[in-house]
């Protein structure tokens, strides 16, 4: 994507009218967990929806603005024959139409449509066999079908949830992560254009659902981040693509690391950058306290220093990440709570050495 296409697809963007009422029905939906845009490149106001029923029962669906919800049946999805309320375990993900997790107590089975769980399969071995190298420990694939990969269910819990206490883990992650940067593996390339046309697509959604406020603000911290991402292309090496809190287990002794069929060859900058924009939105989530949290900034300062990337790409990186967890948690009404801190932190001065403010007013609605 050129700079000129850039800035003509983001002018384009704010000619385009907002939908009205999306944020309000999905403040409405009783136990909404999650919420995603419609399928990309679609003109449909629809969202697809993840939700918890009056049972207890994790349900996937559609809504449209000022609609009811329309839920499919529990563990049952047409574009998802291998879902089945028969089955043993807890249903603990189910974006319709896209992929479910099943959890039990020694296998999580993950549910994708007809013929996808073979790309899954050997994305994961790849990046697993790579890994090694870092000490982490991955999921062992037990058993794979058409569209079903069973996985190893790992000890521990999340980053995330651990809080504070999660520490040593950070700890373990620095110390093992550097070693990537002697890796070489057999894997796609996710370079700057991929992540211009994520970002790209992120702030297009929110913005025409209407979830976000201060669009045009956000509108020009999006395209110069997207110009900033152009300017430069490190050496690329293994990256998970989506590491963060969540996808990381600490049991006090190891640390595992899920979720491997994303990893590709990309800059550094990539997974340390949403590293370190997730380890601040802990913080202004109120799930790392101010002490821990320095230290956590700390530790990744340290990775930087031992891994191939400029300052300039961190920060870029950094910014993008950012940005987009503002538009992935638009779309989840929960987050409106703290989310005004975070987009305020991304208008004034997102960067992983800028100081965090945590402070909760927001006047600039």
């Amino acid at each position: 994507m050129t700079e000129a296409a850039t800035a003509t697809r983001m002018t384009e963007t704010t000619q385009k009218p907002e939908v009205t009422g999306m944020l309000s029905t999905l403040r409405a939906i009783p136990g909404l967990r999650r919420a995603w845009p419609g399928h990309r490149g679609s003109d449909s106001t629809s969202a697809s929806i993840e939700c918890v029923d009056g049972e207890g029962r994790l349900r996937a669906g559609h809504v449209t603005a000022g609609a009811a919800p329309d839920l499919l049946p529990y563990a049952t999805d047409p574009a998802l024959p291998a879902l089945s309320a028969r089955l043993t375990g807890a249903l603990v993900v189910h974006r319709a139409g896209r992929r479910a997790v099943v959890m039990d107590d020694s296998r999580v089975r993950k549910v994708v449509r007809p013929h996808r769980a073979a790309s899954l399969v050997r994305a994961h071995t790849s990046a697993a066999s790579v890994l090694r190298v870092t000490g982490l420990r991955t999921p062992r694939i037990l058993d794979s079908e058409d569209d079903v990969v069973d996985l190893e269910l790992l000890p521990g819990r999340s980053l995330d949830e651990l809080g504070d206490a999660g520490l040593p883990g950070w700890q373990r992650l620095t110390d093992s992560w550097a070693h990537l940067a002697r890796a070489e593996a057999d894997l796609p390339v996710y370079g700057p254009h991929q992540e211009i046309e994520v970002l790209h697509r992120w702030f297009t959604s929110a913005r025409r659902y209407g979830v976000i406020h201060q669009p045009e603000l956000l509108r020009e911290q999006v395209a110069g981040t997207c110009l900033s991402l152009r300017e430069d292309n490190e050496t690329p090496i293994i990256a998970h693509r989506d590491l963060h809190d969540g996808q990381l287990l600490w049991d006090g002794r190891d640390l595992s690391l899920l979720d491997l069929d994303t990893a590709a060859m990309a800059e550094a900058a990539l997974d340390l950058g949403n590293l370190w924009a997730h380890a601040d939105l802990m913080a202004v989530r109120g799930r790392l306290g101010p002490e821990a949290h320095a230290q956590v900034r700390g530790l990744l300062d340290d990775l930087a220093r031992t891994l191939p990337m400029t300052v300039e790409r961190l920060e870029t990186y950094y910014r993008s990440s950012a940005l987009r967890l503002v538009f992935v948690h638009a779309f989840r009404p929960a987050a409106h709570q703290w989310l005004p801190t975070w987009v305020r932190h991304c208008l004034e001065h997102a960067s992983p050495s800028a100081p965090l403010d945590l402070t909760n007013d927001w006047n600039h609605s």
